[in-house]
């Protein structure tokens, strides 16, 4: 008969087999998940100034500070027009996962009954990316700017409304746009204001704006990262700014100018005169030396 401590050595290989068999399932079944890297999609909707629609597309790969733009991915867009699914474009990412798609003002997007576009993005993946899907739903925000002058003051005034379904002009309440005059390489805003019940936004415009030669400014409205109206920029020329002269006058014989003043020229020829002077009777010294001792 057989006691119980001729047993433990069966036991004890036993339980290291099942620990050995648990800690590698553990690990391979986790990788086996990770082998394809989590991607996103992100999608940004913008009205450019002359009503054209911007879609701007950023895809990445993976999580926190070691994310990067996928390049070279197709990517999908269509929209929802009564139930169907209608296919606008494949585009391409470029080296740094960014791509954009440019709608012509004419081309309105289909609507739904609550009168919100929708477009549908899709990244289908590969062998090493997960496939990815963004959908947004955004409204279509009409700005438009008139000038006024009252008693001398000038006022700018901004419109924001919607085209209903008769093509009428619906104004849209409480929006927030800024206003401002475009610069060099930026924008200088001036005032931010939301709309009123008329969907109207005014401001008294200053007076000490530079403009051109002429005093032509560029007036820009702006309604930005709205949650249902996206971007939308609108902007008119006037000549409501102080004109400014830009053309280049003559420093003349200065340090800094085109011309060197007159001592330094003069300093500069006596200074070389005097070097070469030195250096032609420096060789006419050798040359009546080399001839005297010939002699």
């Amino acid at each position: 008969m057989k006691t119980i401590n001729q047993y433990r050595p069966v036991g004890r290989y036993f339980s290291l087999f099942l620990i050995t068999f648990c800690t590698l399932f553990g690990v391979i079944a986790p990788l086996d998940g990770q082998s394809q890297t989590r991607t996103r999609l992100k999608v940004y909707y913008e009205k450019l100034p002359n009503s054209d629609k911007k879609i701007s597309i950023i895809l990445t790969e993976g999580k926190g500070k070691k994310t990067k733009g996928v390049g070279n991915a197709l990517i999908s867009i269509s929209t929802v027009a009564l139930d169907s699914t209608i296919e606008l474009a494949t585009i391409t990412t470029d080296t740094i996962g960014e791509a954009f798609l440019f709608v012509e003002a004419n081309y309105s997007f289909p609507k739904n009954e609550d009168g919100y576009s929708e477009l549908n993005l899709n990244y289908s993946g590969n062998d090493s990316l997960k496939s990815a899907k963004k959908s947004i739903e955004f409204l279509d925000l009409n700005l438009d700017l008139f000038f006024d002058i009252v008693d001398s003051v000038k006022y700018l005034e901004v419109s924001a409304f919607e085209f209903d379904s008769t093509g009428a002009q619906m104004p849209i309440e409480e929006v927030g746009i800024k206003m401002g005059v475009k610069r060099l390489y930026s924008t200088l805003y001036l005032e931010e204001v939301d709309s009123d019940k008329d969907g109207v936004a005014s401001m008294e415009f200053p007076n000490d704006i530079p403009g051109d030669s002429v005093g032509m400014i560029t007036v820009i409205a702006r309604v930005e990262d709205h949650d249902d109206y996206g971007t939308v920029t609108k902007t008119k020329t006037i000549d409501w700014g102080t004109a400014v002269d830009y053309s280049m006058e003559s420093n003349g014989r200065s340090l800094f100018g085109d011309s060197a003043p007159l001592w330094m020229i003069i300093s500069v020829a006596v200074i070389l005169i005097g070097a070469w002077f030195h250096f032609l009777l420096a060789v006419y010294k050798v040359y009546k030396m080399s001839r005297l001792a010939k002699d």
